[in-house]
């Protein structure tokens, strides 16, 4: 993998639809790519690799993303 390629998969996860995530970042190791950054979700984490391994077929992507869950509050806050 290239920079080129690095820049296309930065693009991939901040333009296509599917993901828009900016948080994350693509770094480059031997053997493809590791994903870092945070996530809400398992699925969304499965999601994000799907799309990647879809647009690089040919490219060993891996998600050490963190999952942080995003719930309601639980009580409301006194301004």
């Amino acid at each position: 993998m290239n920079e080129y390629t690095e820049g296309d998969i930065q693009h991939v996860l901040a333009e296509d639809p599917r993901i828009a995530e900016q948080g994350i970042r693509a770094v480059r190791v031997d053997d493809g790519v590791v994903l870092v950054g945070d996530v809400e979700s398992p699925d969304r984490c499965a999601q994000i690799e799907a799309v990647l391994h879809e647009t690089f077929p040919d490219l060993t992507v891996r998600c050490d993303l963190a999952v942080t869950r995003v719930n309601a509050p639980q009580e409301v806050e006194a301004i």
